[in-house]
């Protein structure tokens, strides 16, 4: 069979106030946006993925009640954003935590590089991840 896939060309999140998102993805994350308009926005992430934000239609309480979601960050559901090193994953923790980001799971060492957890205003679980396939942190 052939490859039909051939990478991720966005990914997209309902939220809850866009404007707000915004703010956090370009003022914490540092993300810089590629477009914007009337009811969503993109932003370029590396050479061809792209985050694609959308404001929920029906307000920020219904999203709230219908959306959001249950477990905030105690699940396994997550995307996450590529590191260059582990020293950045445990530099950008502390970004984070200046912030005031809830950080889900702290910055830790792990076989393959290093990896945290954090929350988006929205409730989505982000990892921030360095991955080393030959293995640890280097």
């Amino acid at each position: 069979m052939d490859n039909f896939i051939k990478g991720i060309c966005h990914f997209g999140l309902s939220v809850s106030d866009l404007d707000e998102s915004i703010r956090f993805y370009t003022e914490v994350l540092g993300l810089t946006m590629g477009e914007r308009r009337e009811k969503d926005a993109f932003f370029p992430i590396g050479t061809d993925d792209v985050l694609a934000l959308i404001q929920y239609p029906w307000g920020a309480k219904r999203f709230d009640e219908e959306f959001r979601l249950k477990y905030h960050g105690k699940t396994f559901t997550h995307f996450g954003l590529a590191a260059g090193s582990a020293q950045e994953v445990f530099a950008f923790q502390e970004h984070l935590k200046a912030n005031n980001v809830q950080i889900v799971k702290e910055a830790y060492e792990r076989w393959d590089g290093a990896s945290l957890y954090f929350l988006d205003p929205n409730g989505y679980t982000i990892e921030y991840i360095y991955f080393n396939p030959k293995g640890g942190a280097e």
